[in-house]
């Protein structure tokens, strides 16, 4: 009788709140340009107005496949002390980005700006944009890897309007997790509840995957 959980399966939940419920695994890919991809897998919370939330129980594993072809795995939203921990991911209706909640961390929220998400069957793909914004429990808003996308800017890997959508995004990010009340914040966080409540188990590695960019970019 096979034993691994797989992108399409079902998983009955333990929870006692919702006992007799099922959760759908799906597969995220997240793709590096001009090559390289990284892979892991969560259960679909469900969706609202935001987008689509899929949470990933600690110890879940994630798959990297460098630009050269080398792969490696690790635990998914792992720390310094390489322990993987629970974590909720927001791939928005038509946004320009990736929105992680991590539980134990000093980041309330870390987000990929990216290219929209696209799903197909049960796969999330998405193209990194190299810009990350972050939020700190101190209410410090901040970004990285800027000089990553300045450098894939002037390759070409991201195009002129791409960077656009991009630095638009980083300051619409801004205002909403800034404001007050941040409503996102407060449903990320939410959410990040909810799935660690459900007694979830972790999910191991999925299969390789391919390392070219297909997610949607316009």
């Amino acid at each position: 009788m096979r034993s691994t959980v797989l992108p399409g399966d079902t998983v009955r939940v333990a929870d006692t709140h919702a006992r007799g419920a099922t959760m759908r695994i799906v597969t995220i890919r997240k793709c590096k340009r001009p090559a390289g991809v990284g892979s892991w897998r969560g259960y679909e919370l469900g969706e609202d107005d935001y987008g689509t939330w899929v949470f990933t129980p600690e110890h879940s594993t994630y798959t990297g496949v460098h630009a050269d072809g080398r792969t490696e795995t690790c635990e998914v939203a792992q720390g310094t002390d390489l322990v993987g921990r629970d974590s909720v991911i927001l791939l928005p209706v038509d946004g320009w980005y990736v929105g992680h909640w991590v539980h134990g961390i000093d980041y309330v929220i870390h987000v990929d700006i990216a290219t929209p998400a696209t799903r197909f069957e049960d796969t999330w793909s998405y193209d990194d944009l190299e810009l990350d914004p972050y939020l700190t429990k101190d209410g410090e808003f901040g970004v990285e890897d800027g000089d990553e996308f300045d450098a894939a800017c002037a390759r070409g890997l991201i195009q002129p309007h791409e960077r656009a959508r991009a630095l638009h995004e980083v300051e619409v990010l801004r205002r909403a997790l800034t404001s007050h009340p941040a409503q996102l914040l407060q449903v990320g966080t939410a959410r990040l509840d909810e799935g660690r409540k459900l007694g979830l188990p972790p999910l191991p590695r999925s299969p390789v995957p391919r390392f070219t960019a297909t997610a949607r970019s316009a």
